[in-house]
């Protein structure tokens, strides 16, 4: 995989043993953080204590934040559903409705180590969380993990050859204080590139007392949040032509427009283009003689506005 580069984003990520946290401090200090919401690690799922308090301060003081759940895979791939549907609740708590935080929601997965259990139930637990989770929320589900853990696992690879997790953005711990660990972390599990690289698990950072984890992000930050919400929609109908138009969204990794009337999708164009036409003749009718245009950006990972912006005709 890369190594950091001089434009790698600072973040850390914290949980309720987290001593003395000062959030003016962290707000000039890294340019990210992540905060433990939750675990299963005791058997049963468990909502970290500091998670609520954490999330609304960051989200006072402007930090884009991001929240993980500690996973315990299972050979009941029931546990998956239930540790999934009690995280998108925790998030909601502590984001809002229908919010699951500024970054990529987090599936933390290092355990179970001994013993060991069979490679294919583990990445069936993961990916039944997560298609589970992708599916009720309409967000991207990141995945953290460890080299050691991955090479645990038989480098995260089925029994058929496959390795269907590479799909998912990459969130890898490897220390380099470490003295027989590489300098940057190699490529594993199918992945030749990280998205967040924890290089150190005893940083010291402004705005804590005691020694955190500490993380290498993208360039930008826009590689680990949803698209903003498209501005300036106007939509109006000339002759037998339906036309959108909006202003361009800013966000670096942008892919494209998905465009609606009244909630059903006509059309999609791509990031470059700021107007939408469209004959009448090939719209869904009005409901109650209203149609109702609206917008959402989406980026390269899939993730898409977290709000679609609207207007009424």
């Amino acid at each position: 995989m890369q190594n950091r580069n001089p434009n790698s984003r600072f973040g850390i990520d914290i949980n309720e043993y987290t001593q003395d946290v000062n959030f003016t401090t962290l707000a000039r200090t890294i340019d990210f953080l992540y905060l433990r919401a939750s675990g299963s690690a005791t058997g049963r799922f468990r909502v970290d204590r500091k998670f609520l308090e954490f999330a609304r301060q960051a989200r006072n003081f402007g930090i884009p934040v991001g929240a993980y759940h500690y996973g315990v895979p299972s050979y009941d791939l029931n546990t998956a559903d239930s540790q999934c549907d009690d995280f998108i609740n925790i998030l909601q708590e502590g984001f809002g409705a229908r919010n699951y935080g500024d970054l990529f929601p987090v599936l933390d997965i290092e355990t179970p180590i001994e013993p060991k259990m069979n490679t294919d139930t583990l990445i069936n637990w993961v990916l039944r969380f997560k298609e589970r989770f992708e599916r009720r929320t309409r967000r991207r589900l990141m995945l953290y993990t460890g080299v050691f853990f991955v090479e645990l696992y038989n480098n995260f690879t089925t029994s058929k050859g496959t390795q269907p997790l590479k799909t998912m953005p990459l969130w890898i711990a490897m220390y380099t204080a470490i003295p027989s660990n590489p300098p940057f972390p190699p490529d594993v599990g199918g992945w030749t590139r990280w998205r967040i690289w924890q290089y150190s698990e005893s940083a010291t950072v402004a705005g804590v007392s005691n020694p955190v984890d500490a993380n290498w992000g993208p360039d930008n930050i826009d590689y680990l949040r949803q698209p903003r919400q498209v501005s300036g929609l106007n939509a109006f109908i000339s002759g037998d032509t339906l036309i959108v138009y909006w202003d361009k969204n800013p966000d670096v990794d942008l892919l494209g427009y998905n465009i609606f009337q009244n909630g059903s999708w006509i059309g999609t164009v791509t990031e470059k283009d700021t107007s939408f036409r469209i004959n009448v003749s090939q719209l869904p009718a009005p409901v109650n003689n209203r149609r109702i245009i609206s917008i959402e950006a989406f980026d390269y990972d899939g993730e898409t506005s977290p709000v679609r912006s609207s207007v009424q005709l």
